[in-house]
């Protein structure tokens, strides 16, 4: 079973991309995989900034990371960039723009930056998407798309 979690990114955003985007870690970018944005990490970072400066201005989080790890020996990392993207699908419904890098060190995992201002109306993701109950938080929710494209899919 692949392993998630989900945390927010205040202040370190092209740091963050630039991270993931490593090119020793990603097969020189051949493992990544942009919606909405530039593959060039200054660039992708002005792409949301412009995203977010049509929204609401009502919160300090600039965007989104999850990891999504893969059991050792289970997974190409090819493999891994096509269940990121489903995911991606899936969580994100099209609404925000993303940076998914796979990395390939050690063993297989992903890592997904997503803007937190929805490219079509503005509000965060936090406001529509991360509220009430435990079953309707956005971590449950990517662990249980997680799972199902794992167990389902691939």
């Amino acid at each position: 079973m692949a392993t998630t979690k989900i945390f927010p990114i205040r202040i370190t955003e092209v740091a963050s991309i630039t991270y993931i985007a490593d090119g020793e870690k990603t097969d020189n970018g051949r493992l990544i995989y942009t919606f909405g944005c530039d593959k060039n990490p200054i660039k992708a970072r002005k792409d949301f900034a412009q995203i977010r400066s049509m929204g609401t201005g009502l919160s300090s989080v600039r965007s989104q990371h999850f990891i999504q790890n893969f059991p050792p020996c289970e997974i190409i990392p090819e493999q891994a960039l096509k269940i990121g993207i489903e995911l991606c699908d899936k969580f994100l419904k099209g609404e925000y723009q993303y940076y998914l890098a796979v990395h390939k060190d050690e063993h297989v995992h992903l890592h997904c930056i997503f803007n937190n201002a929805n490219m079509f109306d503005g509000w965060t993701f936090k406001t529509q998407e991360n509220q009430g109950n435990k079953q309707n938080r956005s971590w449950k929710k990517l662990m249980d798309l997680s799972d199902e494209i794992w167990i389902f899919g691939y």
